[in-house]
C-alpha cells in the first residue's frame, strides 16, 4: 500500500546516543504531564533522603507509573528489586498492588533527548524502555511525538499519510490504522459543523440522534477541549438498555463514543480552524497525546 510520506518530517532520537545528555526533573515539577505516563515505564532517581536506609540504590530504570494520587506517585518496580513489603518501606509499600507510593518531591525522572524543533520536549516515559524510542513526526500543520518499538510481535511505529492527512499505527509496515486525524477549514470549523461531513463519509452514523457533546471523561491537555459523538433520545435509551455484561458496539458508528477503547475529538482554543480526532485504543497507540502541536 502506497502512502505519501515525503512531507513527514521525522527526527529520530535514539535514547542511547551519546549526544543525548541525561537530566533530572523532579516529579513535582508542574511542567510535567504525568498523566500521560500512567501505565508506562520511566527511569527514576530517588532522593537520597528517601533512598537512604530504604533502598539498596537510588537509580532504577524501567519502573512503571502505576497511580498518581494527589501530590504522590506510585511506582511498580518489583522486577528491578523494589520490594514493597520490605520492612524499610513500611508506610510506602502497598499490598496487593505491589507498588510503593511516595511524595513526588522525593523522586526525579531521568530524561534523555531534546525538544522537537517547534514542538515540546520529548516525553519522559516509554511503553517499554528497552524496546522503544521516540520520534517527532510532522504533517500539514500538525506534529507529535510517536514511539518506534521493536516488540516480539514485530516493529510498531506511526507514519504520516499526507493524502489522508492522518497519522497511522503500523505493525511491520503492514496495513495502517489511523490514530490521529485532522480536519481544517479556513474561517473556522466547529465539531457541529464537521458532523454532516462525518456522517456523509460513514465515519459517524447518519442519524439525527447522534450529536456532538463536550466531554470531561478524559483529562484534556492544556488548551484543548474534548468532544464525543453521543447518542440521544431513543438511540441512547436502546444503547443504555443493553446487558451490562456485554460490550456494546458504538451507538453512533466508527468514530462515535465507545466503551472498549479510548477515542475522542479535540479542539484547541488557539486553532478554531481545526478539529482533531485521537484514538488511544485500550492500552495506547504509540502516540503522546499532550505533545500534539498545531501550526498554521
Amino acid at each position: 500500500m502506497k502512502h505519501a510520506l515525503a512531507l513527514a518530517v521525522t527526527v529520530a532520537l535514539n535514547l542511547s546516543a551519546a549526544s543525548a545528555a541525561e537530566t533530572l526533573v523532579r516529579l513535582d515539577d508542574p511542567s510535567l504531564n504525568l498523566s500521560a505516563a500512567l501505565g508506562k515505564q520511566v527511569n527514576v532517581r530517588f532522593a537520597e533522603s528517601f533512598a537512604a536506609g530504604r533502598l539498596p540504590k537510588a537509580d532504577y530504570d524501567g519502573v512503571v507509573v502505576s497511580e498518581l494520587p494527589e501530590g504522590k506517585v506510585c511506582l511498580f518496580g518489583q522486577p528491578q528489586g523494589i520490594d514493597p513489603l520490605a520492612p524499610a518501606l513500611a508506610g510506602f509499600g502497598r499490598d496487593p498492588e505491589g507498588d510503593i507510593c511516595l511524595p513526588r518531591d522525593d523522586v526525579s525522572v531521568k530524561v534523555s533527548g531534546q525538544a522537537a524543533d517547534g514542538g515540546p520536549a520529548m516525553p519522559i516515559y516509554n511503553t517499554e524502555k528497552s524496546s522503544c524510542v521516540w520520534s517527532w513526526k510532522a504533517g500539514k500543520g500538525i506534529g507529535l511525538w510517536t514511539e518506534d518499538c521493536k516488540f516480539d510481535s514485530g516493529r510498531w511505529d506511526v507514519a504520516y499519510d499526507a493524502a489522508n492527512d492522518w497519522f497511522a499505527l503500523r505493525v511491520d509496515a503492514g496495513d495502517p490504522f489511523p490514530v490521529v486525524r485532522q480536519w481544517r477549514k479556513d474561517g473556522g470549523l466547529t465539531p457541529e459543523q464537521l458532523l454532516p461531513d462525518l456522517k456523509a463519509k460513514g465515519l459517524v452514523l447518519d442519524d439525527p440522534e447522534c450529536v456532538f457533546e463536550v466531554s470531561a471523561e478524559q483529562a484534556a491537555p492544556t488548551g484543548w477541549t474534548q468532544w464525543h459523538v453521543m447518542p440521544i433520545g431513543k438511540r441512547k435509551a436502546a444503547y443504555d438498555a443493553q446487558p451490562a455484561d456485554e460490550v456494546p458496539e458504538p451507538a453512533c458508528g466508527e468514530l462515535g463514543y465507545a466503551v472498549d477503547f479510548i477515542g475522542f475529538f479535540m479542539v484547541h482554543k488557539d486553532h478554531p480552524d481545526r478539529v482533531v480526532y485521537v484514538n488511544l485504543g485500550q492500552d495506547g497507540t504509540m502516540i503522546d497525546l499532550p505533545s500534539i502541536t498545531l501550526a498554521k
